[in-house]
């Protein structure tokens, strides 16, 4: 059996880096988080040692590519945020990168070909059909072809080499489409 983690995190970013689970960010159900968690499945131990965000958030997007964690997006109950974090685990450290040019909670996370996509989410009142990709050689993001749905707190995922985007709420219903993206988004109904 896993054991717990040191806090509570509802909105919890998750990601694998290096053989390790990083939990990023999350509400505590009385705080918005700006702590991280790491857990080591070889010795069954959470660690808290991890250096805090520069914020306190849920509902964040990460993910890693080329060696580093991405944290991306969320919120904490008063504002919505576009701002992107990257973790080095060399030096435990979290610097600043470009921000996404829309504020998004409830991201949805993909890395492809050495590019990093946040896809639909939230701007804080409404979901997003709109999807950006960061480089990292360019330090920049840049907003490629629109889901044909707007959705929030979506899952997303790469299967040979197109990213799939999953479920999620449009604030009416819960969506069952998936979608893929090869420079373009199309539907699948199942």
């Amino acid at each position: 059996m896993v054991v717990s983690m040191s806090k509570r995190r509802c909105g919890v970013g998750v990601s694998v880096l290096d053989d390790l689970l990083y939990a990023v960010g999350g509400h505590d159900g009385s705080s918005y988080l700006n702590s991280v968690e790491r857990y080591d499945p070889k010795t069954n131990q959470w660690s808290s040692d991890v250096a805090p965000t520069s914020t306190c958030r849920m509902s964040v997007g990460v993910a890693v590519l080329g060696g580093f964690l991405y944290a991306m997006g969320g919120q904490d109950g008063v504002s919505c945020f576009n701002i992107v974090e990257r973790y080095d685990p060399k030096e435990n450290k979290w610097t600043r990168v470009a921000s996404m040019s829309t504020r998004r909670l409830g991201v949805a996370v993909a890395v492809l070909g050495g590019l990093l996509y946040a896809v639909g989410g939230s701007d804080g009142t409404s979901p997003l059909n709109t999807v950006e990709r960061y480089s990292p050689q360019e330090n920049r993001w840049h907003t490629i072809a629109p889901m044909g749905t707007r959705r929030k707190h979506l899952g997303c995922a790469v299967y040979q080499d197109m990213i799939y985007a999953v479920g999620g709420r449009d604030d009416t219903t819960e969506l069952s489409k998936a979608q893929w993206c090869e420079e373009r988004w199309s539907a699948q109904h199942y």
